[in-house]
């Protein structure tokens, strides 16, 4: 309990993100994939709470 407390009074991220994969922000790696999840997001939606 006392790690946890710690943890959460840190300002500074557990991880650490490496800057060589920021070129894939444009690429779509799995388009299959975003095929179907855009698919299924049109019949059910997303939920309520990203939903304002």
């Amino acid at each position: 309990m006392k790690i946890i407390n710690e943890l959460k009074k840190r300002n500074i991220p557990i991880v650490k993100i490496d800057k060589s994969l920021n070129k894939y922000d444009d690429i779509i790696i799995f388009p299959e994939k975003l095929d179907k999840a855009n698919k299924k997001l049109t019949k059910s939606g997303l939920p309520k709470q990203w939903n304002k």
